[in-house]
């Protein structure tokens, strides 16, 4: 393994024929230190945009000054750094590059980091996943620890919600990006199949939404969900089409995980002793590179601390005694039931809320605030003046006011909302919404 790692340097003028001559030259570069053609195709569109980012947004306004690209590898690594010395890459209508920019290089890098260069400018760094090209181990820096530190206790922290389902959903927000493009939790149900709890792929809501409502399979040979089930230790696959088709019950499903993008999927069984509480899964984008020990390692200390602190909160026996059983009933109940957090986070809401606000579902309306909510409907006092969001009861009890129950219209519906506040260790606000038309 070399010591020492190769490096080549450029400095060019900031117009439009740097970019196609410092992709000709990264290209070379890479293919000639050991980069396969589909990570060469990867790092040279990456290049392509930061280039292009700096020639066309950097010196808006003033002289064209300069742009350096300097390479470098690592073991399994190429990082690649471009810089100017003009105003910065910032966002331009009518650039005429590929309109691709910086969430594209999110995608492809493995690591990116942007900041202001030295001297004034940008300087933008981006590190790749490349097996096969040689070079001297990177070294784990303090701030890694630091990090790797903060997010297992991070981890420990955010899954010890009081609602069932909350602290689970702000652990895969915490987790994606951060460690992974997508994460879902399964528990495991009283008859020992795994049920999907929350879930959440990075830069699609609508994607997240789908992972989130997604039946786990358990069956399908070759998935890491059915190797983790058999023998409780972390286990990684490959999502290639053929497994892809394994893993899902439907066309649509499997048109979606394949547009998902998603490459490896990591599962880590949740443990309590010999008890198995549920599986967390993490998707990774090809850029991320398939996942050594150390990062499987790594993941599977964050499913120690999850399990920890879900057996602690005890919340898989909240799942089972009490969730279904409550959900049970509210979902047969005519009036609209919605809880808010103090945060005004929407937890939980029944059937009869997905069929006022017009949505199949009532996972549906998670992914929505208040006010996207409030927007999907017109409501209005009796007299036809409109109705404010704050004017709702549970908005008035979240700010501390006195919220006596509203009549409203919807439509040609007349509403009575009624809402009341939770205080046990955690704010939590109940909304009742029972259509009344009948009795007017």
């Amino acid at each position: 393994m070399p010591t020492v790692a190769a490096r080549a340097h450029w400095e060019l003028p900031a117009e439009p024929e740097s970019v196609t001559l410092s992709r000709g030259r990264v290209r070379t570069f890479a293919q000639e230190h050991g980069a396969s053609a589909e990570d060469v195709v990867d790092l040279t569109l990456a290049v392509t945009e930061a280039v292009t980012n700096s020639v066309i947004h950097g010196f808006l306004d003033r002289e064209p000054g300069v742009v350096r690209v300097t390479v470098s590898t690592a073991a399994d690594e190429l990082t690649v750094v471009v810089s100017d010395n003009g105003r910065g890459m910032q966002p331009r209508a009518d650039s005429p590059g590929l309109g691709l920019g910086l969430p594209t290089i999110g995608r492809l890098a493995a690591h990116v980091d942007l900041r202001e260069a030295q001297g004034g400018g940008t300087e933008l760094s981006m590190t790749f996943a490349t097996p096969g090209v040689l070079g001297p181990e990177r070294a784990e820096s303090g701030a890694d620890v630091r990090r790797e530190t903060e997010l297992l206790d991070a981890v420990t922290r955010m899954a010890q919600g009081a609602w069932p389902g909350e602290g689970v959903e702000r652990l895969v927000d915490l987790l994606v990006p951060t460690v992974a493009d997508a994460c879902a939790v399964d528990v495991i149900a009283a008859d020992g199949a795994p049920e999907r709890f929350a879930g959440r792929v990075g830069g699609s809501d609508e994607h997240s939404r789908w992972l989130a409502t997604l039946r786990p399979r358990s069956d399908a040979a070759r998935s890491a969900t059915r190797a983790a089930l058999a023998d409780g230790e972390p286990h990684v696959s490959e999502l290639t089409l053929d497994l892809i088709e394994r893993l899902t019950t439907s066309p649509e499903d499997a048109a979606t995980m394949a547009a998902t993008g998603i490459r490896w999927w990591v599962v880590i069984p949740l443990r309590e002793g010999q008890r198995l509480l549920g599986l967390l899964h993490f998707g990774l984008l090809p850029a991320r590179a398939r996942p050594s020990e150390a990062v499987v390692g790594f993941l599977a200390e964050l499913g120690v601390r999850a399990s920890a602190a879900l057996a602690r909160t005890q919340l898989i026996e909240e799942l089972r005694r009490t969730r279904h059983r409550f959900e049970r009933v509210l979902d047969v109940l005519g009036e609209a039931v919605i809880v808010r957090d103090a945060d005004s986070r929407l937890v939980y809401a029944n059937e009869a809320a997905a069929r006022l606000f017009d949505v199949e579902r009532p996972s549906e309306l998670n992914a929505l605030s208040g006010e996207d909510i409030f927007s999907r409907v017109v409501m209005v006092r009796p007299d036809g003046t409109p109705l404010a969001l704050d004017e709702l009861p549970y908005r008035r009890l979240l700010v501390g006011l006195d919220a006596p129950p509203l009549l409203c219209r919807m439509g040609e519906r007349w509403l009575l909302v009624k809402a009341s506040l939770l205080d046990e260790g955690e704010r939590l606000v109940v909304s009742v919404i029972d259509d009344v038309t009948g009795a007017r």
